[in-house]
């Protein structure tokens, strides 16, 4: 029972920004719960719980997930099932045209049948407050704040330690002033990354990051010229031997075309260290298309190229691409497909490569109730042939939103 105690009492460990925003009743969508809402038409869609200007969206979430490598290991895999219990709400309060708010939270538990893997709880929480027009027309300004508390990592994360307890904190400032066909915004980010196990104090890191973009539409809505400047400073919170500084400049176009959306950055990155002698840069981009021909059918594809640095892994140069294909079958049946490729190439003269691959079939039994089944398949490689693995996982879930 100790041991229970212990883990329920570190968990309590919350920021006092969620804690006031749950007291004004204010937070943003779930992402899964938020997918869930879009993509549902308007007959299946969940209704929520109306008091005045506040909307809430009570939901119960249950997964059970097959894998043959609990562990993510080379060699001498095990095979496990992990249950999950994710009750959840999402709440959206409106008091005025211009001020807007919103709330989510999270808890799961999640629980290895085989105990190949320790079982551990999560927390998830986020917020936003927006104010448009604020002292002038075409203003706005907002404030976000994000909290993550779980005992695990995707398979895919390579700057968190796995199968360990950790908290991290994002909070974002932003304010826009759009004015005739010009478009100047600024924001700035905040955010730790800190663990509860001592041994593992000296992964943790702090970053803050600050950016600024002008855009101008040529064409409203269809095209859009901007040019964005990043500056983003990694603090390692024991030491400073790990401490850099990141930069990215792009310039590019988007807008949207009939049914086609796009987005496309190109520029230069740098990266170098505080404290020691090294750096690097090369050519960035960011790139995003989505196609839907009509509402049966949605193809979206994302890429990237930046310089990332961090305290487990040092600066590298990663090349992500993610492609969705999402097909409604019938009104209440959408079949998923999704392919995620990212490639770390590192200072040390590493080159690693991660894929997903992701098949999943997503059924509405009732307004209230969604089904899913799934399968997934993770690998990871790397040109020193240590570390490598290879995951295939069988999913299925139920999920009920009001």
């Amino acid at each position: 029972m100790s041991g229970i105690a212990r883990e329920w009492g570190t968990a309590l460990r919350v920021p006092v920004f969620v804690i006031l925003a749950c007291a004004l009743a204010a937070g943003v969508r779930h992402a899964s719960g938020g997918e869930l809402k879009a993509d549902l038409p308007a007959t299946f869609a969940p209704r929520g719980i109306t008091f005045g200007h506040l909307t809430v969206f009570p939901a119960l979430g249950y997964d059970l997930t097959y894998t043959d490598n609990s562990t993510r290991a080379q060699r001498n895999t095990t095979q496990d099932v992990l249950q999950e219990y994710t009750p959840s709400f999402d709440a959206r309060f409106r008091p005025s045209e211009h001020v807007t708010s919103s709330l989510s939270y999270e808890f799961g538990w999640h629980d290895y049948a085989k105990e190949t893997a320790k079982h551990y709880l999560s927390h998830k929480a986020a917020g936003e407050v927006r104010i448009a027009n604020l002292w002038l027309e075409g203003l706005s300004v907002s404030l976000s704040d994000a909290y993550l508390q779980t005992g695990n990592t995707n398979a895919l994360e390579n700057q968190i330690l796995a199968f360990t307890r950790y908290h991290t904190n994002q909070t974002v400032a932003r304010t826009q002033y759009d004015f005739s066909r010009f478009t100047v915004s600024g924001k700035y980010t905040y955010a730790f990354t800190d663990y509860f196990a001592r041994v593992d104090e000296m992964s943790e890191f702090s970053t803050h990051s600050g950016e600024v973009e002008g855009a101008y539409r040529f064409v409203p809505d269809r095209f859009t010229l901007f040019g964005s400047c990043n500056f983003t400073r990694t603090l390692d919170t024991h030491t400073n031997v790990g401490d850099f500084d990141s930069q990215t400049l792009l310039t590019g176009v988007r807008g949207t075309y009939s049914k086609l959306s796009y987005s496309v950055g190109v520029g230069y990155g740098f990266a170098q260290y505080l404290h020691q002698p090294m750096e690097d840069s090369g050519p960035c981009f960011d790139a995003s298309l989505s196609y839907a021909p009509h509402r049966r059918l949605t193809v979206a594809v994302v890429a990237s190229r930046h310089f990332v640095a961090a305290v487990q892994t040092g600066v590298s140069t990663d090349t992500n691409v993610r492609a969705t294909l999402s097909i409604l079958l019938t009104e209440r049946g959408k079949m998923i497909f999704d392919y995620t490729r990212n490639e770390s190439l590192y200072q040390t003269g590493i080159d690693q490569v991660s894929m997903a691959y992701n098949t999943s079939f997503e059924y509405k039994l009732a307004r209230f109730a969604v089904a899913t089944v799934g399968y997934a398949r993770t690998e990871r490689r790397l040109s020193t042939g240590t570390g490598e693995f290879t995951i295939n996982e069988g999913h299925v879930g139920f999920r009920l939103a009001w």
